[in-house]
């Protein structure tokens, strides 16, 4: 189920903002009185993506993308002590080699019907997505991230946190736009949000 949602993101992105114009016909008109009107059913077309600054939901998770560009590198806290206590220590990390770092922030509101942990679970899938129609996930460990949510803090309904997701590409991605979907209600599955921009 989950291939089919991310073949539904890369539609998105990759229609958002087209039409498409219903077929012409190139047959010859009918010779007779009798022959019924031919109708055509509106072609359905993808909703276009949203950008950077604008709010949109996905089931109960409803964000803000407020920044979504590349960076040489990220801070991780690699100390073991937890944010705020004065002890941790953060590391600027740098991609591997042939690769590049792509952050995403965001601001959630937690409009569905549990606590997000928002770091070290999956209430919200996400995908970068490229020009090739590559999907990127997210690196591990996003609790390490300087300004992050900790591990196991639960973002209750009703409430709202800043949220950032790196996701690690080869340098010669041109990243089109990023998707999310909430994966907390289990009555179906849903098609991904999503957002565009270039980076």
């Amino acid at each position: 189920m989950r291939a089919a949602s991310v073949v539904v993101l890369l539609a998105l992105l990759l229609l958002a903002g087209c039409s498409a114009e219903p077929p012409s016909s190139t047959g010859s008109p009918a010779t007779t009185a009798s022959a019924a009107p031919v109708t055509t059913k509106p072609t359905p077309t993808a909703p276009p993506s949203a950008s950077i600054g604008q709010t949109v939901s996905n089931r109960g998770i409803t964000l803000t993308v407020t920044d979504a560009r590349a960076v040489d590198s990220i801070q991780m806290n690699e100390s073991n002590f937890r944010p705020g206590s004065g002890y941790e220590k953060y590391t600027k990390t740098t991609p591997q080699a042939g690769g590049r770092f792509v952050s995403v922030t965001a601001h959630v509101v937690n409009n569905a019907k549990v606590g997000l942990d928002l770091t070290c679970s999956l209430p919200i899938n996400t995908k970068l997505v490229d020009s090739q129609q590559r999907n990127f996930d997210a690196i591990d460990d996003l609790y390490k991230l300087k300004g992050n949510p900790e591990c196991n803090d639960q973002l209750q309904p009703g409430f709202e946190a800043d949220m950032t997701w790196v996701y690690l590409v080869p340098q010669s991605a041109k990243v089109i736009g990023w998707g999310f979907q909430d994966t907390t209600d289990f009555s179906g599955t849903v098609d991904f949000t999503t957002v565009r921009f270039d980076a």
